[in-house]
C-alpha cells in the first residue's frame, strides 16, 4: 500500500510538471506581478532540475534547487508543492505541512494543486502524528 502511495504521489508530481512545461519559458504559476521570460525559464530549470534530483533520491540537493527557485520567485505555488514532496519524502513531515499550506496559499484558485496538496496535507499530518 506505501508503494502505491508513492507511485501515485510520483505520477501527480511528474503530471504537474509535465502541465507546467508544455511551453518551456512561460510558468503558469508565477508572481502575478509580470517577470522577464528569463527569470520564468530559470525557475522552471530549477524545478525541473529538483524533479530529477528527486527522482534520484537527492532530496538534499532538490531542496537546494526549489529554495533559489522560491528566492526568484517567492509566491510560484509550484515550487513550494515540490519542496512539500521533497520534505514528505525525506521523512520532515512538519516542513512538509508548512510547505503544503504555502503552496495551497499562493496556488488558491487552481483546483488541481489545491487537490493534490490536500491529499499531501493528509499524508503527511498522519505519518507525523
Amino acid at each position: 500500500m506505501p508503494m502505491i502511495r508513492i507511485r501515485l504521489a510520483a505520477t501527480l508530481l511528474f503530471g504537474l510538471l509535465a502541465a507546467c512545461s508544455a511551453e518551456p519559458r512561460v510558468n503558469p504559476y508565477q508572481a502575478s506581478a509580470p517577470a522577464s521570460p528569463r527569470v520564468d525559464g530559470a525557475v522552471t530549470q530549477l524545478q525541473r532540475e529538483a524533479v530529477a534530483a528527486f527522482d534520484r533520491g537527492a532530496y538534499q540537493q532538490a531542496v537546494e534547487r526549489l529554495q533559489r527557485a522560491i528566492r526568484i520567485e517567492p509566491r510560484n505555488p509550484l515550487s513550494w508543492h515540490y519542496l512539500a514532496q521533497t520534505y514528505w519524502r525525506s521523512g520532515d513531515f512538519a516542513r512538509c505541512v508548512d510547505m503544503a499550506q504555502r503552496s495551497q496559499a499562493y496556488g488558491a484558485g487552481d483546483e488541481r494543486l489545491e487537490s493534490i496538496n490536500a491529499r499531501l496535507l493528509e499524508r503527511c499530518r498522519e505519518a507525523d502524528g
